[in-house]
């Protein structure tokens, strides 16, 4: 790996991100790039930079890229080139609160915008810990050494690709990483949810209280029942589920694959595509979390599905089910067609 390869600078703690990467520029002697994304409500444009950028290309220094939280990995080419190495500087001390925090990631954005939602910065958290080719944790010194290990597996479930340390030197941080053989996989490959649902989820780091389940259920869901059975999840009667993702169905909105996307409290079910071949695909999602009952969890998701005589009855009968959940916007399938849901 070229010493001077990028470096990507991410964490929804900005005091703590920022610091990090402006040290890291110090140690390596490098040339920080503060990348900031106004959006629409601020009338600024959004962030475009790749590698061959001309304020990177014709420095020699090698970039520190300190990425603002309003500007998410998988919309900066940067990000996504092999070459550039991505660092999530996570507060030991607010972690679970970050992967809990009901709070927008922007409270003024415009209306549509998702980073306006409940649950919003949460699900950045969760991004940014998911998308890195090393995590360090900072402030670390005070934290017992149980909880350092609850919350270090934790982050390798969520990304079991990522180095994952404590800090005590951005510079060493650095050297470990590319001292490291692994070949990182391509950004949107690195999730943990994604391993699970490939049967590949083996995270380096391990505590007795993380794990991460996987479920799988060949009939759609009955939308009040799931209603009521997300519910009983958030409760805790099961353990508490901090990140789930994946693919899922739902009876009443036949033909359709929808996204399923859950860090803390907040969830999104939205559609994907309208094609057939795919929206046929099972109910597939991973959930992570501590003191999790897998049986537990099987049990209210298996109720929340439609029973023997609901299928028999078919597609039909589904359209006419109860449907409390949020209504999806127009989706485009493979041939081009809209529909509204």
């Amino acid at each position: 790996m070229d010493n001077r390869n990028p470096v990507v600078v991410v964490g929804v703690c900005a005091p703590e991100r920022r610091s990090y990467a402006e040290r890291l520029t110090q140690v390596i002697d490098g040339h920080l790039l503060p990348l900031v994304e106004g959006g629409p409500a601020r009338g600024q444009q959004s962030v475009e930079l790749h590698p061959a950028h001309p304020s990177i290309a014709r420095r020699p220094a090698q970039i520190v890229a300190d990425l603002t939280s309003d500007l998410d990995l998988p919309h900066l080419p940067l990000a996504q080139d092999p070459d550039t190495s991505v660092i999530c500087v996570i507060d030991t001390v607010h972690l679970e609160h970050d992967l809990r925090d009901g709070a927008p990631l922007i409270a003024g954005a415009p209306e549509g915008d998702d980073r306006r939602d409940f649950g919003s910065r949460a699900r950045r958290a969760a991004s940014y810990v998911e998308g890195a080719t090393l995590i360090v944790f900072v402030n670390w010194e005070s934290t017992p050494t149980a909880e350092l290990s609850l919350l270090m597996a934790l982050a390798s479930h969520l990304n079991p690709t990522a180095r994952v340390r404590l800090s005590r030197d951005p510079a060493e941080d650095l050297r470990a990483l590319r001292a490291s053989p692994r070949l990182a996989p391509p950004l949107l490959e690195r999730a943990g949810w994604v391993h699970s649902l490939n049967d590949e989820h083996d995270p380096h780091m391990t505590d007795p209280r993380v794990t991460t389940a996987r479920y799988e259920q060949p009939r759609p869901f009955h939308p009040a029942r799931l209603h009521t059975a997300l519910d009983d999840i958030a409760s805790g009667h099961h353990g508490e589920v901090l990140r789930s993702a994946g693919f899922c169905r739902l009876a009443s909105r036949t033909g359709i694959l929808a996204r399923w996307d859950q860090v803390g409290s907040a969830i999104w079910i939205d559609p994907l595509s309208t094609d057939l071949e795919t929206a046929s695909t099972v109910q597939d999602l991973a959930l992570t979390g501590l003191d999790l009952d897998h049986a537990g969890l099987r049990t209210a998701l298996d109720d929340a599905t439609v029973t023997d005589d609901e299928l028999t009855a078919g597609p039909t009968a589904w359209r006419g089910f109860s449907d409390p959940l949020p209504a999806w916007p127009s989706i485009v399938d493979r041939a081009g067609r809209s529909g509204d849901q």
